[in-house]
Order: structure tokens, then sequence, then C-alpha cells
């Protein structure tokens, strides 16, 4: 039960589905036309990583090194980006709130730190998908 049932829809797009699917005689014929079909859905995928394999075994710099070079110089933009922005911020939104003794609200917009935590979330989920595709 999708979301598409909820909607009341889910059965007016099932119908073209379940006349294609009726066109099959037997579970063994449905069974090598879904396999079928993931093999060929996944060929591109396959393509891609052999071809990502291949570039990362290479000896030559510009082909192994360009994906390395685009995350560490992405990684120090940001640190140079956002930690002299929040560093600042806070230094002088402190003694602000200590000289007037009035806490107020503080001046960096929120949606900027969370596009920081986005993106190192982001950074730290790629790390670990790797670390996970390398294990043998």
């Amino acid at each position: 039960m999708g979301i598409m049932s909820w909607l009341g829809i889910g059965d007016e797009i099932a119908k073209p589905i379940n006349a294609v699917s009726n066109l099959y005689t037997t579970d063994k014929e449905r069974l090598e036309g879904e396999q079928k079909l993931t093999e060929t859905l996944e060929k591109p995928q396959l393509a891609q990583l052999e071809v990502n394999r291949t570039l990362a075994l290479s000896s030559n710099l510009f082909n192994s090194g360009w994906q390395p070079l685009m995350g560490w110089t992405s990684g120090f933009l940001i640190l140079l980006y956002y930690a002299p922005q929040i560093i600042i911020a806070t230094i002088i939104w402190g003694s602000n709130c200590y000289e007037t003794g009035v806490v107020t609200q503080f001046p960096i917009k929120p949606d900027d730190i969370l596009n920081l935590v986005y993106v190192l979330f982001g950074f730290g989920i790629h790390s670990i998908v790797q670390k996970g595709m390398n294990k043998p």
C-alpha cells in the first residue's frame, strides 16, 4: 500500500502494468523477463563502475587524481568560507551580548548553518559508502 493508493490513483496507474504483466503465460517466463530487465538496467551502472575503477588505477595523475583533487578543493573552500564566518560572527555576537547584557539572536541565518551541516553530512556519507565498497 503506497502513497498512490492513499491518493486514490494507485489502481489507475496499476492497470497498464497489470495488463503488461498478464502477457506472460508462466511464472518462468515472468521471472526470465524480470531478470532480463534487471540486467538491462544494471548495464550502464556496471560500465560506469568499470570506468571509475580503470581511472582510479591509472598511473596518470590527471586520470586518477581528479576526484580526490575535487574533494580536497571543495573541503578547503568550505572551510575557508564557513570557519571565518562563524568565528567572527561568534566573537562579535558574544562581545555584543556581554557589553549590553542582553542575549540577542545569533547573526548568522540558521539556513547557512544548516547548509554547512548538510554539506558535512553529505561528505560523511560519501566516505562511509566508499569504505563499504572497498571491503573485500
